[in-house]
């Protein structure tokens, strides 16, 4: 039988943007697929619906990356392991975990299968979904699992209104990784951004010290938070 295509890619996309995660579930078998496909990888069958993910899990491996290969345009998640991770809905994938580091590593491994949980977070221009582990404290004890996304900073909350009004972009666009040089637009407009900050923030940041140091917001909110 034909199948009856859709735009799949951004059916899941606007969905993240109301706070959902899409998957597709199989009319035959009843086999969950995500990412979305039409096909199920279990049976073959071409008739797929879709369906909510519920976004909790198991992490049963991880591996820490090591400083080579830490991804800037990441700096905003860390810290974050890559690990395999099996849902609710028996989907087992390779995914990158938020909330992992080099203190509580050793009490998640003694602890496997770790829960996690799938959070939306906003990227440049878009949201995705990720996954973060339930919270460890730092006395190496679990604390309650709370489905939310890894907080911001109250430095890096009060400034991206501040690049977002100064650029003329939307607030919902720009993240911690959002690099300045993206924008694309005199750079007038980032001297006139480091002068608002002295109102802001009651700081004083030089020019020269802002261009060599701060070549992403999150790194302009890291240097304000130093200073």
């Amino acid at each position: 039988m034909a199948v009856k295509l859709e735009k799949i890619v951004k059916t899941y996309y606007d969905n993240l943007e109301k706070g959902k995660i899409l998957g597709r579930r199989c009319l035959k078998c009843g086999n969950m697929e995500w990412p979305p496909v039409y096909a199920c990888n279990i049976c073959g069958h071409m008739e797929t619906e879709w369906a909510e993910i519920d976004g909790s899990g198991e992490m049963t491996m991880l591996v820490l990356p090591s400083v080579m290969s830490l991804k800037p345009q990441l700096k905003d998640l860390e810290p974050y392991c890559y690990a395999t991770v099996k849902l609710k809905e028996g989907i087992e994938r390779n995914v990158m975990v938020t909330g992992v580091s080099k203190e509580n590593e050793k009490y998640i491994r003694a602890n496997m299968p770790y829960p996690v949980h799938a959070a939306i977070v906003q990227r440049d221009g878009f949201k995705t979904a990720i996954f973060t582990v339930d919270p460890v404290s730092g006395e190496g004890c679990a604390e309650e699992a709370q489905s939310r996304a890894p907080e911001m900073s109250e430095t890096l909350t009060r400034l991206i209104p501040l690049v977002a009004r100064a650029y003329k972009k939307d607030a919902g666009e720009i993240t911690a990784s959002t690099r300045f040089e993206d924008f694309k637009v005199a750079s007038v407009v980032f001297v006139g951004l480091i002068a608002s900050l002295e109102d802001e923030f009651d700081i004083m940041i030089s020019i020269t010290e802002a261009s060599s140091r701060a070549k992403t917001v999150g790194e302009l909110a890291d240097l304000i938070d130093r200073s």
